[in-house]
C-alpha cells in the first residue's frame, strides 16, 4: 500500500508540475554563431543574430544609412580632418556616451578581422555636450562611408557597466538573450513590448533542412531557409514562402598565390561553367547571373544612370579550352591535381561536382575536398587550397560591399580578400573613400571583372518557408 501511495505521489508530482512555456516563435539556424562579441559577427549566423540583439548609432534602410541611436550628428571639415560630433537619441534604456566610448574603443583595439575598415576613425572623446560623442576622423572619410561602417553589427554600442561587471556582451537591439545551450538552441525575449515583434523567440540549431521541415510539418518551427532540394515542396507556396534577392554571391575564389593562375588559366575556368544549366537543373531557377561580384537583380539600385550588362563569361568550352592553352603552365597544369575545396553539406558538393565536371571537360584534374565551415574558412584564409566555393552576404545593401572587403588587397585571407587579389589601382580607389560614387564604383568593378580573381558563378535568392503565425509579426521579416 505504502509502495503504491509512492509511485501515486509522484506520477502527481510529475504531470501537475508547471511545465516550461514555448517560445512565441521557433527559428532554425544552421549554425551556432562562434561567438556574441558584435566585433566576430563576420559569418551570417552572427549577423542575423546581430539583427535580434544589437544596435549601432545608424542602420540601414533601404540602401541607406539612417539615425539609429544616434538623433543628429553635425559634420565639420577641418584642417587636420573632419570633426563630426553626434548626439544620442535620448530614450530611458538607450546608451551613455561613456558606452559608445567605450564600445568604439573596443573596436579600435580589438583583435576584430573587420578592424581595417575603422582605420577611418583617428580619435574619440566625449563632447562637453550632454550625451553626445565627437569622432575625428580621416580627411578622405565622406560622411556616407562612415555611417553606413556605423551601422554594421562590428560598431554595435555595448553596455560599459555589463561587460565590465559581468562580461556580458548587453546592447540595445530589441532582443536580449535568456539561455544559450550551444549547438542547440538560443532563447530571446523582447526587452520593452512591441505588439509588430514576439515577445520569446528560440533559434533552433539545425544544420539538416530535414529535419527543420519536419519540425516545420509538426507545428514546431515558424521559420526556416530552403534548400535547393526543397524548393519545389508544396508547402513551399508563395504565400508562406518569404524570398529576399541579390543579397549574397556565390563564387569560387582562384587562390592567386599560384603563379600558374594567370588570367588566362582563369578566364579558362569562367568560361567553362555553364552557369545557366547549374542554375536550371539544380536551383530550380532559384538564382540569378552577376556581373563580375555583382548580382544582376542588383544593378538598377546600383547603378541607375548605367545600363545593366550582359552576365559575366557565358558558357563557351571552345574560347574556354583557347585561354587554358595561353596560360602559364600548360601543358603541365593538365597533369596538376587541384584542390576544390567547399562545405561539406550535400546542397554544396552537389554544386562543386557540377563544377569540378565542367573543369574535367576542358581537361583539368581535380579533386572535391568536403570540409566543415570553420576549418574551411581558417584554412582559406591562410592560403590553402587550390579553389574554394564561398558565399558572400552583404553586411548593407550597397555596391562597394560587393567590391570591399572582397577586392581590398590590404585584406586578404578572412579580412575579406579570400583569393588574395592583387590590383594595385583597385587599391587606391578602395582606400580613397571620398571617391565613392557611381561612377568610380563602375571603374572598379570593370576591372575586377576583367581580372577574374573568381569563378564568377549567381546569386542565390533566399528563400524561408514561414508559419501563418510567423507572417502574424509583420516587422519579424526584417530578421531573416
Amino acid at each position: 500500500m505504502r509502495t503504491f501511495s509512492l509511485v501515486f505521489l509522484l506520477l502527481s508530482l510529475t504531470f501537475c508540475q508547471k511545465t516550461k512555456q514555448d517560445a512565441e516563435i521557433s527559428i532554425a539556424f544552421p549554425t551556432d554563431p562562434p561567438s556574441l562579441d558584435p566585433l566576430f559577427a563576420t559569418d551570417l549566423v552572427s549577423g542575423k543574430l546581430s539583427k535580434f540583439l544589437y544596435a549601432g548609432l545608424f542602420r540601414i534602410q533601404d540602401s541607406r544609412p539612417i539615425e539609429n541611436l544616434a538623433s543628429s550628428s553635425v559634420w565639420k571639415k577641418e584642417k587636420d580632418g573632419i570633426v563630426w560630433e553626434i548626439r544620442l537619441r535620448k530614450t530611458q534604456n538607450g546608451p551613455s556616451a561613456e558606452d559608445v566610448l567605450f564600445s568604439f574603443n573596443r573596436l579600435q583595439q580589438g583583435n576584430s578581422p573587420r578592424k581595417g575598415d575603422y582605420h577611418f576613425l583617428k580619435k574619440i572623446s566625449l563632447s562637453s555636450e550632454p550625451n553626445s560623442i565627437i569622432l575625428s576622423l580621416d580627411e578622405n572619410t565622406s560622411e556616407e562611408e562612415a555611417k553606413e561602417k556605423l551601422a554594421l553589427p562590428f560598431a554595435s554600442i555595448l553596455s560599459k557597466k555589463k561587460f565590465t561587471e559581468t562580461g556580458e556582451f548587453h546592447s540595445f537591439g530589441a532582443y536580449r538573450v535568456d539561455f544559450w545551450k550551444k549547438n542547440e538552441f538560443i532563447d530571446l525575449s523582447l526587452k520593452e513590448p512591441n505588439p509588430s515583434l514576439p515577445g520569446t523567440i528560440r533559434i533552433r540549431i539545425l544544420p539538416q533542412s530535414s529535419t527543420s521541415l519536419f519540425l516545420y510539418r509538426k507545428g514546431e518551427l515558424d521559420a526556416f531557409k530552403l534548400t535547393d532540394f526543397l524548393l519545389s515542396l508544396p508547402e513551399a507556396k508563395q504565400e508562406n514562402t518569404l524570398v529576399k534577392k541579390g543579397r549574397s554571391i556565390q563564387y569560387v575564389a582562384i587562390n592567386q598565390t599560384n603563379p600558374c593562375f594567370d588570367k588566362n588559366f582563369r578566364y579558362a575556368i569562367n568560361y567553362s561553367i555553364n552557369r545557366q544549366e547549374i542554375i536550371s537543373k539544380l536551383l530550380e531557377d532559384k538564382a540569378d547571373l552577376s556581373f563580375g561580384p555583382v548580382p544582376l537583380p542588383f544593378f538598377e539600385t546600383a547603378f541607375p544612370k548605367t545600363k545593366v550588362p550582359a552576365a559575366s563569361y557565358p558558357y563557351d568550352p571552345k574560347k574556354a579550352m583557347e585561354y587554358l592553352k595561353q596560360s602559364k603552365c600548360y601543358p603541365k597544369i593538365l597533369d596538376t591535381t587541384l584542390e576544390f575545396r567547399m562545405r561539406g553539406d550535400d546542397e554544396n558538393q552537389t554544386k562543386g561536382r557540377a563544377i569540378l565536371q565542367a573543369l574535367k571537360n576542358i581537361g583539368l584534374k581535380a579533386n572535391l575536398k568536403g570540409m566543415e565551415k570553420a576549418p574551411l574558412y581558417k584554412e582559406n584564409g591562410e592560403g590553402k587550397g587550390d579553389l574554394t566555393l564561398l558565399t558572400w552576404y552583404a553586411d548593407y545593401e550597397s555596391v562597394w560591399n560587393f567590391l570591399d572587403p572582397l577586392f581590398h588587397s590590404e585584406k586578404k585571407g578572412n579580412g575579406g580578400n579570400r583569393s588574395f587579389y592583387e590590383n594595385e589601382e583597385v587599391l587606391k580607389i578602395l582606400k580613397d573613400r571620398s571617391r565613392r560614387d557611381e561612377t568610380t564604383a563602375w571603374k572598379v568593378l570593370e576591372k575586377v571583372e576583367k581580372d577574374a580573381p573568381w569563378i564568377f558563378l549567381w546569386s542565390i535568392q533566399e528563400n524561408y518557408m514561414i508559419s501563418e503565425k510567423f507572417i502574424r509579426y509583420e516587422s519579424l521579416s526584417d530578421y531573416l
